[in-house]
């Protein structure tokens, strides 16, 4: 990753975009050829595409081309099937049926039946990064070569949106996961899926070239040939956007380079309701932060406003806890004004009487923009406040290995991005017991009260009583300060206007939603 963008950049990145007010400088007076070569930047490829066993955070991205899900969200945002032709959910919700495509098939040509279905949710059961997500499957059953049934001990509302969702529950082939066993997903040969698209070419974490898969099941992608690089600098991003370098960007085009990309003209750029989190959080476990009284005096100090300001060019919202965001989330109360007020002298007051004043701290953050700017602001309010502070910045396979895997960490700031619209991953996965490590749980956070809470919640099926089982959950997150919540930026996507896809499919970044223009 690019820990600052060059001198020389800066004044290319100026230029382009003075260049983007006016005409743009490839040209858009013929349509690409069908067989042309679809570039995209993300802020990181895989290192691994061994599914079950390597995050998929913007990793996922590339991941997820080549995989396939038993179900889908489509265009509206609603569960649609995918690979299973139908489902059904039993009245008490506790046993949930699958009937399977029929003739679907892996990339290497094996055939997907049932038996692979029950291997992948089984892999997700016992995975670091999804088997919170399946706390409440007792088993998965293959009752014919086509039927798959998931039995769960209590009904949870809002599982259904974890199956649809690829970082959560991709489906593997399980004779090619036992043939290549601890490799599987470390080479070209070995990343089998039924997706899109196959894996051709791959340098991990750098690039890799994805080919249309012939036969899949919905029919070959549109675009025959793709190659997917890491770009984690949105100003070099929104550089090779405009000069053509790359076709799409599968992350977002924050503050001002967000209403300088709208006025290229060889570019379309897609606003949406983000669901990704920008969090100060904090170690609850071990460290100054274990005392509650220095959580505290964090939430006070903290001018939220000067930090959407700094991290997103106040293109956003901030947030008063997870799932308080611009759209909608299943299960938020929407409460107003619930969060701490800032106020430098009760947190003065708070860090000395938890006797810490002078105390050193670090703060942990990746090295890419926009997270130095705010844990410099965080370390300027550390320091008011009666800390030593200073800030470690780092690579983010580093920093997910330290931080979020190991929890060797005082304090730190990172973002949490949702898969899902509902607030049972938010809160299940930031704040129960059970999500403790990679899964989510970063802040080691643990009280049996707010389990019980987030328990009660997954089973509700009344709407207006699980907002109220949040509204408690709310009021002792307030009290116990895990994590500060920060804000939630503005979401979009930007490519070229040589491509089509429907606004809705922008959000997903799948690949085979695209098209190019005719």
């Amino acid at each position: 990753m690019k820990r600052k963008i060059t001198a020389l950049v800066c004044v290319m990145l100026i230029a382009v975009l003075m260049a983007g007010c006016g005409k743009a400088q490839t040209n858009e007076t013929s349509a690409p050829a069908a067989d042309k070569e679809m570039v995209v930047g993300i802020p990181k490829i895989a290192g691994s595409f061994d599914f079950y066993n390597a995050t998929s955070g913007a990793e996922g991205i590339s991941m997820e081309q080549i995989y396939d899900t038993l179900v889908i969200k489509d265009k509206n945002g609603k569960t649609a099937p995918s690979l299973a032709a139908s489902y059904e959910i039993s009245p008490d919700g506790k046993t949930y049926t699958f009937n399977l495509r029929k003739g679907v098939k892996f990339s290497n040509g094996l055939d997907f039946t049932s038996a692979d279905a029950k291997f992948s949710i089984d892999q997700s059961l016992k995975s670091t990064y999804t088997s919170w997500c399946y706390a409440d499957v007792v088993s998965c059953d293959a009752v014919d070569n086509y039927t798959v049934k998931l039995n769960l001990k209590k009904p949870n509302v809002g599982f259904i949106e974890y199956l649809a969702n690829c970082y959560y529950s991709a489906m593997v082939s399980k004779a090619t996961v036992e043939k290549f066993g601890k490799t599987y997903g470390t080479t070209v040969e070995s990343s089998i899926g039924t997706g899109p698209y196959i894996l051709k070419e791959w340098k991990p974490g750098e690039e890799c070239v994805f080919v249309a898969n012939p036969n899949y099941f919905l029919g070959a992608p549109a675009i025959k040939t793709v190659r997917m690089k890491t770009i984690s600098d949105v100003n070099a991003a929104v550089i090779a956007l405009q000069t053509g370098e790359i076709q799409a960007y599968f992350n977002d085009i924050p503050g001002i380079n967000y209403d300088s990309v709208a006025k290229m003209d060889n570019l379309k750029i897609v606003p949406y309701a983000s669901t990704i989190l920008f969090q100060t959080m904090m170690n609850t476990k071990t460290g100054p932060f274990a005392d509650l009284r220095m959580r505290q005096a964090v939430a006070y100090a903290i001018d939220r406003e000067k930090m959407l300001t700094v991290g997103a060019e106040g293109k956003g919202v901030i947030t008063d806890y997870p799932g308080n965001r611009q759209g909608y989330t299943e299960g938020d109360p929407v409460l107003k004004n619930t969060w701490y007020p800032v106020d430098l002298d009760k947190a003065k007051q708070l860090v000395k009487d938890a006797g810490m004043e002078g105390k050193a701290i670090t703060i942990k953050t990746y090295s890419s923009d926009p997270y130095p700017k705010l844990a410099t602001i965080l370390q300027d309010t550390l320091i008011k406040i009666g800390l030593k502070a200073d800030v470690q910045q780092m690579e983010r396979s580093a920093f997910l290995d330290e931080v979020t895997s190991k929890g060797i960490y005082d304090i730190a700031i990172c973002r949490w991005a949702a898969g899902t619209k509902d607030m049972d991953e938010l809160w299940y996965g930031s704040f129960d017991t059970a999500s403790i490590g990679p899964a989510g749980n970063w802040s080691l956070y643990s009280n049996p009260a707010m389990d019980k809470l987030l328990e009660e919640a997954r089973t509700q099926n009344d709407p207006e009583a699980r907002k109220r089982i949040y509204t408690e959950a709310i009021k002792i997150f307030d009290r116990d300060v895990p994590i500060v919540p920060l804000y939630y930026p503005n979401g979009s996507r930007a490519y070229s206007k040589d491509l089509v896809i429907d606004k809705g499919n922008v959000e997903y970044d799948r690949l085979f939603s695209y098209s190019w223009v005719k």
